[in-house]
């Protein structure tokens, strides 16, 4: 089956969950972030050990620091703002529209697509995983071509903690 094809039976698969299941709530949003989370520290070391040897020379503990700690700091952020970002928020109306209220509703579009660049290949690809995770979004992501190790643990990682 070649690339096309496959992201497309993705997308549709995704998009048929997001219909079925509809959005997630507060607590299932918390536990994939904490799977995450906990697939991320699991991983740690061999997503140093193999971005190591995708780069020939980067340093395993540059590794760590600047792909594996922001990533796990960032779901540590999203886990303690998330029911501040899902509150509705009030928001005036104009005077025409009086004595109406408004509010913001924040929901999730659906489905999202990311797609990393090389660089820093897991927490560029991470990083917006969370953030379409803590609204409430299904996921698609695609690495980076460059480094052919790295692909790999874009994959076990996140499937792991979200295999739902």
């Amino acid at each position: 089956m070649n690339a096309a094809l496959q992201l497309s039976t993705i997308l549709e698969r995704q998009r048929e969950a997001f219909l079925r299941d509809g959005p997630p709530s507060l607590e299932q949003r918390r536990a994939a972030l904490a799977r995450l989370t906990q697939a991320v520290k699991d991983s740690a070391d061999h997503i140093a050990d193999v971005i190591s040897a995708d780069f020939g020379s980067r340093s395993r503990h540059e590794s760590l620091l600047a792909e594996v700690l922001v990533v796990c700091a960032s779901i540590r952020h999203a886990l303690r703002h998330l029911p501040s970002w899902m509150k509705p928020k009030r928001v005036p109306v104009s005077f025409e529209l009086k004595p109406g209220r408004g509010r913001i509703l924040y929901q999730p579009v659906g489905v999202v697509g990311i797609i990393s660049p090389w660089n820093y290949p897991f927490q560029l690809s991470i990083m917006p995983l969370i953030g379409a995770l803590a609204a409430g979004n299904r996921v698609m992501l695609k690495p980076s071509e460059p480094g052919a190790a790295h692909r790999g643990v874009h994959r076990r990682a996140p499937r792991r903690a979200l295999s739902d």
